[in-house]
């Protein structure tokens, strides 16, 4: 074979590394990119799991109506309403709207007609009614516009109350309280009954009793709905205070200048959720 043909076998030779090289790239390309959408999905589900995990409302498809002598008037309809861990929304509507229909199914007092209603991991539309009074007495503190104190007790009575429900001890109790009741500012005020206090006074034993079961949801039905206006700013001041310290919180209002002082608004509108 002569110097010609040796170089021409080595040009072909060349040539078809060349192309074999092409073909393998041009195959990986493909499995590139389905591992590329597959670490993608991935993420995506992941992402998906964790948001859901940190879900401490998740409702979805809510239906609500009464009877009216035989006729049964629909209140809520199709309402999805998702919040999370540490969130503080505020549902706005005007009277009539549906809102305190909401907040009786948040707040555990009410089952939906249909739909599903997860409280952190429990399927409340699931559970039989003395389940979910556990529920509400160990997973949610309320905070009622009128507060709802008991005026025979003392403050410190009324702040322990749902610890004593749950079997605590007096004692216990007591000391666990104090932390709580030091921060809102009312450690002077004990062993004073509630008639003996100012309006915004008792709105903070509100709030301490509803703080002291470590709830993992704060439902707050107009909080400043019975208080003037200087303290009623002071019990949003406080509300931001609670939320900066991790509580997630739902408050229920009318007032638009209240709901502004919730980090995410929602409307409802004739029993339908607008986000």
């Amino acid at each position: 074979m002569n110097r010609k043909q040796l170089k021409q076998n080595q040009i072909k030779q060349n040539q078809i590394k060349q192309n074999q090289i092409k073909q393998n790239q041009i195959k990986q390309i493909p499995a590139e990119r389905n591992q590329s959408k597959q670490n993608q999905s991935e993420q995506n589900q992941s992402e998906q799991n964790q948001s859901e995990q940190n879900l401490i409302i998740n409702m979805s498809g809510i239906n609500k109506g009464y009877l009216l002598g035989t006729e049964k008037i629909a209140v809520l309809h199709d309402v999805d309403f998702q919040v999370a861990k540490g969130e503080f929304v505020a549902i706005l509507g005007p009277s009539g709207s549906g809102k305190t229909t909401l907040m009786n199914l948040l707040g555990c007092m009410d089952i939906a007609d249909s739909g599903e209603y997860f409280l952190e991991d429990q399927a409340i539309h699931q559970m039989p009614e003395e389940e979910m009074g556990n529920i509400r007495n160990s997973k949610i503190g309320f905070i009622f516009q009128n507060y709802q104190l008991i005026p025979t007790y003392d403050i410190l009575q009324n702040i322990i109350m749902p610890l004593m429900v749950r079997g605590m001890t007096t004692k216990d109790a007591e000391e666990r309280c104090m932390p709580v009741i030091r921060m809102l500012g009312i450690d002077n005020r004990l062993r004073h009954r509630p008639a003996e206090l100012s309006g915004g006074q008792k709105q903070r034993v509100s709030i301490a009793r509803a703080l002291v079961g470590e709830p993992a949801l704060l439902l707050a039905d107009e909080p400043t709905g019975a208080l003037d206006s200087s303290s009623g700013s002071d019990v949003l001041k406080l509300f931001g205070q609670l939320n900066e310290m991790g509580n997630t919180i739902v408050m229920i209002t009318h007032d638009m200048n209240v709901a502004k002082v919730a980090r995410r608004i929602v409307h409802i509108v004739d029993g339908y959720l607008k986000v």
